[in-house]
């Protein structure tokens, strides 16, 4: 793979939200030729796996309206502006399931595409977990379901677990415990 640069060079900004912004770009490819791109760039966001000592995740159940369905998933959400990745897997652990872990290992930091769309997922593991109350935000309507690891992997493999976080995050989950 040859690592090339190209030169590219902001124009200016289409769109600005909290969560995300479109960028026009000027590129000037390594032949020369120029040509201009649109980039999506959304914030930073995590995924977290909480695994008992039984090697049971719990994952959470809620629907999804932009995919028009239920969905079976890690635990997610963006990084708010000053926080750190693992800050805001704890924040988002907790409010969402009400866990608190006392041992976190960052497992994977995933680009979520190649082209068009600029965004980071933090993967983390959380273990030696303390079961609470979860306090989700106003918008969320979560289930929690506590499942053995090597179920979730049937429900990737059957598309019952499709996002892609969830998806990385439980099949480099089952490799790191083989």
């Amino acid at each position: 793979m040859s690592d090339c640069k190209i030169d590219a060079i902001k124009t200016k900004t289409i769109l600005e939200t909290s969560l995300f912004e479109v960028d026009e770009y000027n590129i000037t490819l390594k032949s020369g030729r120029k040509v201009t791109h649109t980039v999506a760039k959304r914030n930073p966001t995590i995924a977290v796996i909480p695994l008992n000592e039984k090697n049971e995740v719990y994952l959470v159940k809620q629907y999804r309206y932009l995919l028009e369905q239920t969905t079976l998933e890690t635990v997610a959400g963006f990084v708010d502006k000053g926080e750190s990745p693992l800050q805001a897997a704890k924040r988002e652990l907790k409010e969402e399931t009400g866990i608190i872990a006392q041992h976190w290992e960052e497992i994977a930091k995933l680009e979520m595409s190649a082209s068009v769309f600029k965004a980071n997922m933090h993967i983390f593991l959380a273990r030696d977990l303390e079961l609470g109350e979860a306090t989700p935000e106003e918008d969320e309507d979560i289930e929690i379901i506590k499942i053995p690891l090597k179920d979730a992997i049937v429900k990737i493999k059957t598309g019952e677990i499709n996002t892609s976080a969830s998806v990385s995050g439980l099949l480099l989950l089952e490799n790191i415990l083989k």
